[in-house]
């Protein structure tokens, strides 16, 4: 019960931000879309080629600590994010803003040529570099060829 109860939590802090924006965002620049791609990015490579310490890297401070390492991250992708954790390839859409916080919607295709829209929530930390928040994953009904 206590597993349970313990991976009903990190799911809940990994599907998306908490709170609000501590500033709205409006517009993303074309410096942000770079930076936010890129993280996005990485953190999949990371995933990809089983790097717990690089796909942690890409979560913000607040999923850091709500996590605690980069094995209890990993664990909880394999076991509930297969898709990105496994994907045969992916598609990115320019980064966009939604009620105020930038979001990286990435087109994924799993291991079974189903394809999943991944919506990774963005948050800019102290530093300005651009972290992953969450992530929510949409199963579609197409199937890639």
């Amino acid at each position: 019960m206590k597993r349970l109860l313990a991976m009903a939590t990190l799911l809940l802090g990994l599907s998306g931000p908490w709170g609000t924006p501590a500033l709205a965002l409006d517009a993303i620049t074309t410096a942000d879309a770079i930076a936010i791609h890129a993280a996005v990015q990485s953190q999949l490579e990371a995933l990809a080629n089983d790097d717990a310490n690089g796909a942690f890297s890409q979560a913000t401070l607040q999923k850091r600590k709500l996590f605690g390492s980069p094995d209890n991250f990993l664990r909880l992708i394999k076991e509930e994010y297969t898709p990105i954790y496994r994907s045969l390839g992916v598609i990115y859409s320019a980064p966009e803003v939604i009620r105020g916080e930038a979001v990286q919607i990435v087109r994924v295709t799993d291991g079974s040529s189903r394809v999943w829209v991944a919506v990774f929530w963005m948050q800019q930390e102290e530093d300005s570099s651009w972290k992953i928040d969450g992530c929510q994953l949409l199963e579609t009904t197409s199937v890639s060829i």
